[in-house]
């Protein structure tokens, strides 16, 4: 019974993750990834330095990949470090740099008196379906084109996590809710703990085309 039961268990396995990974190979890369890539680097959208580095471009299974990868392991020219180094696109590195100088600084100041010296990156460019969940649409992260960010850590040295700090004290309650409304109005696609319960712990930052003309925006 228990080597059955085994058995039962790998070939589930098997076949939930071998539909997930199907379904990536049924998309085709969309002709605006590239150019949107292109136009961000041709405009200078991000400054070579030691904390942001080109890399080979990213051909992986089915749509996945990104035209001009970005390693970057911090933000603004450094001030702002990342926990791991990110892979990702051009847009993506520029809009997020624009959020931690714009909103998220100046959230840390009026909150806290302090300024943020590192995000917790959680994750970045990987080859995935949308909460990894099978036959679901291409994620975002396959495309380098989004970013998940669990937790800020303060220069005087508390650390805001998205998972308690956004039922915790006033001041996390304020500081979390401020960069996440400041967040959709960089980003097309904002999701956090109120969003759904596969976010309750981090916020999933990307740009998305929702639309033809790309003006719709969804925050959750």
């Amino acid at each position: 019974m228990q080597r059955m039961t085994a058995v039962f268990l790998v070939f589930s396995l098997v076949f939930l993750f071998g539909c997930a990974d199907r379904s990536l190979y049924s998309w085709r890369d969309q002709a605006w990834r590239k150019d949107a890539e292109a136009i961000c680097l041709a405009k200078g959208g991000y400054e070579p330095s030691a904390f942001v580095q080109r890399l080979n471009r990213i051909n992986d299974k089915g749509a996945c990949g990104v035209w001009y990868p970005l390693k970057v392991s911090a933000g603004l020219s450094g001030y702002v470090g990342f926990s791991t180094s990110a892979t990702l696109n051009c847009p993506v590195t520029s809009a997020l740099d624009g959020w931690l100088y714009h909103v998220v600084e100046p959230a840390a100041a009026r909150t806290y008196g302090a300024y943020v010296r590192e995000i917790q990156v959680l994750s970045s460019y990987s080859c995935r379906t949308r909460n990894s969940k099978a036959y679901g649409k291409a994620s975002e992260h396959s495309f380098g084109n989004a970013i998940d960010i669990s937790a800020f850590k303060l220069s005087d040295g508390r650390t805001v996590t998205v998972e308690h700090g956004w039922s915790g004290s006033p001041q996390d309650r304020v500081f979390l809710r401020e960069v996440h409304s400041g967040a959709c109005k960089t980003f097309t696609t904002v999701i956090g703990p109120n969003g759904d319960r596969q976010h309750r712990d981090h916020f999933h930052l990307d740009l998305a085309r929702h639309n033809a003309d790309n003006s719709y925006r969804y925050c959750k």
